[in-house]
């Protein structure tokens, strides 16, 4: 469905509007504008009406991590749900979002959506680098309604380095376990009103798990980036084009639980066909300058996104399900046996066939945002500071689905493909078409900031499927207010609360009777900054769902039938708390020690009863409560530094996860492993532009079950190490 006339005449305006009127000189720094911020400064982050949270640069560095799951377990009111154990296809959540494929968060990199689809499919198959990003912003709570679509849980925006003002370049080259390599090369400058930078990242490994019969299990993907900028008058034009690809020879196919015991790290043979193809494509024009008083600020937006997962999907037969949890059933044996190569398929029957298949789909999306910031002053003797932005976003997306299926049978431990006919699984297409408006006012009055704000989505989605010969519309507007306040107790407590209405769009498919997810988000908290205590924060959050929905995924277990379908979950109960803690302490000689806590703790319950196909969900009685969100989840990290030197730890606790709906006691064989994981890292700067790294990923090599869905127990990474150097040349 292409966007309306109205849509893109709109856009165009916005987009032209700069020369109308410049009211003042451009103050900002060039540089900056090419990684948008959402927080900023410290001093912004501290006074934020909603818990928010920034990994900055530096520890990126500490860490040196490639997966973004193991940045984001320092942030309270994050669950991650590893997959590949490299992060290659991140599952976040946020305060009880549910964290399948991160399809209920908002991911944004530089202020701009990322997710292939985020209105048609949102589940993020794709994920950019984290080896590239300065930062790693998180924000909850009432701000959240600023960066949709999804505004329940709230936003993730990954912060790309800018253009260097001097000319520097960077190389970064490192190697470990599995043949683990990574090239990261980076250089740029800036000369008058022109600046450019270039980036390139390879990262490839022979993965950790081991195939019966041999063959590949790791992955090899790359990205590049170029930016570009010019000053014009007091405007800025910037521009940016992106490509990345990835190859991995990934499966969802787990293991028994008598098999994980035994070799946790094994893959079945009926996997050796799992490959993981796709490659992206983006674009983005953007225009900063002075207007009618404030800053304006537009971007253009495109990106394409192609992928191909061949995989098993289940026997011909029977539920693999039901056999790995049952391998020893007499009816389940000769089908085990079959899925790990100890016998091979009976050439004149087809009941032990293995169904193989390739989903492809292609993802388009493109679109137009803008902001106009303004700071002014009303009231008696101007004693009201207001921070007011005004936005507007045009966005059209789509996805292609094309999924098809072979039967394969098991010949001398190695799948071969039958001489069968190809079928056809799924051919159809998701569109959507969304305007959003927003406006946010910052107002600051003696100690008192108060933040009312509204989002408006405008969305039009439609849908056909060419296969069963069925299509579907559906256009609807949700108005989504709130309010953020917070009070400075004094110079160092500040107390915080808010309201706001949360809302995730419900996906284009053949459902009927298909509606928003829509909630009632609270927050209340207290954050305390001195330089004897450090900084603490602690927040209470509640959200009433009316309406919390699941999309479901063949990740989730769901069938074919049902694959991308929405479902209704009805009403559900989330409360919790998030803490944290950060200090750094100084010492005699230079020594510093790096202090950070930081603890979350989670209750779901839902609040109707009903039976869902989504196989997360099953039968759900009112008073269960929900899958994959941990009840307790922690981060404790200390480190040691000197004046060229640091070591840091990092260890990461979460309780058990239910892998269905439910409740009472966690039965041992069908719930994921409680877990404590420690990573080591170091750095030693050996000259001013030669900095040595290492780390060490779970160094107790702790084995744990991270996930169940769709087949099997799958292990969380095990013990893995990397070295390398950071050779830097900056001025």
């Amino acid at each position: 469905m292409p966007m309306t006339r109205r849509h893109w005449i709109f856009a165009l305006c916005l987009a032209v509007a700069g020369p109308a009127a410049w009211a003042q000189d451009n103050e900002d720094d060039a540089a900056s504008l090419e990684s948008i911020s959402i927080f900023g400064s410290e001093e912004e982050l501290g006074r934020v009406s909603g818990s928010a949270h920034k990994v900055d640069e530096e520890t990126l560095k500490e860490y040196q991590y490639d997966d973004i799951n193991r940045v984001l377990n320092q942030v309270p009111g994050v669950y991650v749900r590893e997959e590949d154990g490299y992060g290659l296809r991140p599952n976040i959540g946020l305060r009880g979002g549910s964290s399948d494929r991160s399809q209920k968060i908002t991911l944004m990199e530089d202020g701009v959506l990322i997710a292939p689809a985020p209105y048609s499919a949102p589940a993020a198959y794709y994920f950019p680098l984290t080896t590239r990003m300065s930062g790693v912003e998180v924000f909850k709570g009432p701000s959240a309604i600023q960066y949709g679509p999804q505004t329940i849980g709230g936003a993730i925006n990954l912060v790309s380095q800018p253009i260097p003002e001097d000319p520097s370049a960077m190389l970064e080259v490192a190697g470990g376990s599995d043949a683990y390599r990574r090239v990261h090369a980076r250089g740029g400058t800036s000369s008058g009103p022109l600046g450019v930078s270039a980036e390139f990242v390879h990262l490839a490994s022979d993965g950790f798990k081991e195939l019966d019969g041999g063959g590949d299990t790791g992955f090899d993907k790359n990205e590049a980036l170029i930016k570009g900028r010019y000053e014009i008058g007091p405007g800025t034009l910037r521009m940016r084009v992106g490509y990345a690809d990835e190859v991995s020879d990934e499966t969802y196919l787990g293991l028994t639980n008598e098999d994980f015991a035994a070799t946790p790290y094994r893959r079945y043979a009926g996997s050796a066909e799992g490959r993981f193809d796709w490659d992206w494509q983006g674009a983005r024009i953007g225009w900063a300058q002075p207007l009618f008083g404030g800053d304006l600020d537009v971007v253009g937006y495109w990106q394409q996104f192609d992928r191909a997962w061949r995989k098993f999907n289940n026997f011909r037969s029977a539920d693999v399900r039901n056999v790995l949890a049952n391998p020893d059933d007499p009816n389940n044996r000769l089908l085990y046996e079959t899925l790990t190569g100890q016998r091979d398929s009976d050439p004149n029957v087809d009941a032990d066939d293995l169904l193989i298949g390739t989903n492809a789909r292609t993802f388009v999306s493109t679109g137009v945002q803008g902001n106009l910031n303004w700071e002014f002053f009303t009231g008696n003797d101007d004693a009201l500071l207001h921070l007011l932005e005004v936005g507007m976003r045009v966005h059209s997306d789509r996805i292609r689905r094309d999924h098809d299926e072979f039967a394969y049978e098991m010949v001398d431990g190695r799948p071969q493909r039958k001489d069968s006919t190809r079928a056809i699984t799924a051919n159809n297409t998701g569109y959507a078409d969304a305007v959003a408006f927003w406006v946010r006012d910052e107002i600051l009055i003696g100690n008192w900031t108060l933040v009312p704000g509204v989002r408006v989505e405008t969305i039009s989605v439609k849908f056909t499927d060419r296969l069963n010969q069925v299509s579907s519309e559906d256009d609807y507007t949700e108005v989504l207010p709130g309010l953020g306040v917070s009070y400075a107790w004094n110079e160092s407590l500040t107390l915080l609360g808010g309201v706001h209405k949360g809302f995730s769009p419900a996906t284009p498919g053949p459902q009927a009777n298909v509606e928003p997810e829509e909630a009632i988000n609270y927050e209340a908290g207290a954050r305390w900054h001195s330089r004897r205590m450090g900084r603490l924060e602690a927040v209470a959050f509640y959200s009433d769902y009316s309406n919390l929905t699941a999309v479901c995924t063949f990740s989730a277990g769901c069938g074919a039938a049902n694959l991308d379908q929405q479902i209704n979950a009805g009403s559900v109960d989330i409360q919790g708390i998030e803490t944290g803690w950060n200090r750094s302490f100084g010492l005699t000689g230079g020594w510093r020690i790096p202090l950070g806590l930081t603890y979350t703790y989670t209750d779901t319950e839902f609040q109707t009863s009903f039976t869902s196909a989504n196989p997360q969900f099953g039968n759900v009685q009112a008073g269960d409560e929900l899958p994959y969100i941990p009840e307790h989840r922690a981060n404790a990290r200390i480190g040691l530094a000197g004046s060229s030197w640091d070591v840091n730890l990092s260890t990461t606790y979460q309780s058990a996860m239910r892998d269905v709906a439910g409740s009472g006691s966690i039965p041992d064989d069908t719930g994921t492993d409680e877990f404590t994981v420690v990573d080591l890292a170091a750095s030693w700067q050996a000259t001013p532009a030669l900095t040595l790294i290492g780390r060490v990923d779970n160094l107790l090599d702790n084995d744990y079950i991270v996930a169940r869905r769709p087949f099997g127990a799958r292990p969380g990474l095990p013990q893995v190490f990397q070295v390398g150097f950071n050779y830097n040349l900056s001025p």
